[in-house]
């Protein structure tokens, strides 16, 4: 990940960038355990709510891959099709792991 290429296409410098994504992991991982709480418990709009906090908080910091991976969680979320979610969260799951070990270099 280019922090100082993303953080110019919002005007920032890379250290505010990296500071809005240290910003980013912690509420984010509020929301993802928000998210698998409303999986485990069968509350697709719980699961939405968390999956729609996701996508527009990483789309606004340039997170793309993130972004839509939230918007097809959420998706599925409001046709109540939690079932189909599994490998979506996984990603997701994967890419916060990536982008935290990547703000820890």
């Amino acid at each position: 990940m280019d922090f100082k290429a993303l953080g110019e296409q919002l005007g920032l410098d890379e250290d505010e960038y990296r500071e809005l994504i240290d910003l980013f992991i912690a509420s984010g991982g509020d929301d993802y355990k928000k998210l698998l709480d409303g999986v485990a418990s069968g509350d697709a709009d719980a699961v939405r709510n968390s999956a729609h906090t996701i996508k527009g908080a990483s789309g606004n910091l340039g997170l793309l891959e993130v972004s839509e991976v939230a918007s097809s969680i959420e998706t599925s979320a409001m046709e109540n099709k939690l079932d189909d979610i599994g490998q979506a969260i996984e990603q997701l799951k994967t890419q916060f792991e990536a982008i935290q070990a990547f703000v820890q270099k």
